[in-house]
């Protein structure tokens, strides 16, 4: 028996729903406090109901998984709530995809180094606060959807929002905080879905992001706008539909993000990742992140995307792709579970 299992959060109901749609048991692990909301879903099967995510990890929850023969499919919330060292370390169970590719998403240095490695266009970093010479955006580690990142021009409006965000409890002295120039223009996010199987690279989908306060300000007169700390909370995703002239590119990036994580992350990338950008003023494509797992913006896409369309006959979100997947490799299954 093989059970769907994910974090309610996030991605979990395409998850699950997309689980089902193949076939599959589903399971969707639970706070106390959401689980009357996943209730409400006719396609989830169990629950493991937690007071906390981190709980995941003790033996009898463990246990709890692996009697149903779980496999977890991990998205940002496992990150960022049970943490990388309980992923790697103590969360014996079988995980969807490369386990150890999630360490070089949560460590900035590391995102750094693959991106480069991969060839993508990346902004300049800088070592520390006293080298800001030009714009920045400042990014506090893991996966919360960008809390706590803010912009800052030199040393001294860099030191004033970390002040604040101390004052807040958002972050200490000891945070590791990884600063980035800010590339000016449209910010996007481009889906992917790499099958092992296949040996094969799709083009999923394309988002952009709705930010809380960025994409608030732009609506109060510039008058008003001063003295006003933008923050980067995503609230939402918006589909986008980009120009066919700029999607070779978009392919080419994803290959080269593959043969690269093959390189230096064994046993290399299998299913959903995401590279994340900003096409600058001219038109060339500005990679500041990616994400090694399903990302949130999929979430547009349940009933299939316009490029999925091109591919598939049938329905097909990101859940029910990475399902389709573990479907048919049920007699390898160690191909793709780490």
């Amino acid at each position: 028996m093989v059970t769907i299992a994910t974090l309610g959060s996030h991605c979990a109901l395409q998850v699950l729903k997309g689980a089902k749609d193949e076939g599959f048991r589903t399971l969707v692990v639970t706070q106390k406090r959401r689980e009357k909301f996943y209730r409400r879903f006719k396609f989830i099967d169990d629950f493991l109901v937690l007071d906390k995510f981190a709980d995941i990890t003790k033996p009898k929850n463990i246990a709890f998984l692996k009697k149903r023969g779980s496999i977890i499919i991990p998205h940002g919330t496992l990150i960022s709530e049970v943490g990388i060292e309980k992923v790697e370390n103590e969360l014996d169970v079988s995980i969807f995809g490369n386990r150890h590719i999630l360490r070089w998403e949560a460590d900035r240095e590391l995102k750094d180094r693959l991106t480069r490695e991969a060839n993508l266009r990346s902004p300049k970093t800088f070592s520390s606060p006293d080298k800001i010479d030009r714009l920045v955006i400042a990014k506090l580690p893991g996966a919360k959807g960008g809390l706590g990142y803010f912009l800052a021009n030199d040393e001294k409006s860099y030191w004033k929002n970390v002040k604040e965000l101390q004052k807040k409890g958002i972050i200490d002295k000891k945070t590791p905080i990884f600063i980035q120039e800010y590339v000016v223009g449209v910010p996007v996010y481009f889906q992917y879905f790499y099958s092992p199987l296949k040996k094969e690279l799709e083009f999923f989908g394309i988002d952009r992001r709705y930010e809380t306060t960025v994409d608030g300000i732009g609506r109060i007169p510039a008058e008003h706008q001063k003295g006003l700390l933008p923050s980067y909370i995503v609230v939402g995703n918006i589909p986008l539909v980009l120009r066919e002239s700029l999607l070779e590119e978009a392919y080419q990036m994803g290959e080269r993000f593959v043969k690269a994580v093959e390189k230096h992350v064994p046993p290399g990338m299998i299913g959903p990742f995401c590279i994340e950008g900003i096409y600058n003023g001219d038109a060339e494509f500005v990679t500041f992140e990616y994400s090694a797992r399903i990302v949130a913006g999929t979430n547009l896409y349940i009933a299939g995307s316009p490029y999925f369309s091109l591919i598939y006959d049938e329905p097909m979100s990101m859940g029910r792709r990475i399902a389709r997947e573990i479907k048919d490799a049920k007699k390898s299954l160690n191909k793709l579970l780490t």
